[in-house]
């Protein structure tokens, strides 16, 4: 149980640092720049701000260092090289061997069978 927590966890930060899942992370700045905005005006609503930040065009409010704060306003372009290298283990194996002194025969033609005469379609044998 706490193994697969580990790689649960491990699973969730690499994919935050590898993919844009790490924007996430500024979720709070988005809600804190929200009361910002409710605080000068009482009638934007959560939509009002979403769409005035992210889909359409933003008040001349001199806050454009805070919006660029937002989460997925802009894009980090970075990579991250993750290597799992498998852990070495070494083996050792002994030699061993016998000299076998066995004499085979000598070659000779006349040992190997003719494929022709052993088919069942042959050539008629006068």
């Amino acid at each position: 149980m706490v193994n697969k927590l580990y790689v649960y966890i491990l699973l969730l930060l690499i994919a935050a640092d590898t993919t844009e899942l790490h924007q996430l992370f500024k979720l709070p700045i988005l809600f804190e720049h929200f009361a910002e905005h409710k605080q000068r005006d009482e009638s934007v609503s959560l939509m009002d701000f979403l769409s005035m930040h992210y889909w359409g065009d933003d008040l001349n409010d001199n806050d454009n260092d805070r919006d660029m704060q937002l989460p997925f306003k802009k894009m980090d372009a970075h990579s991250a090289h993750v290597f799992f290298l498998p852990v070495v283990r070494t083996i050792t194996i002994k030699s061993h061997f016998e000299a076998l002194n066995k004499a085979y025969p000598l070659y000779r033609q006349s040992f190997i069978p003719d494929p022709a005469l052993a088919a069942p379609f042959r050539p008629p044998c006068a």
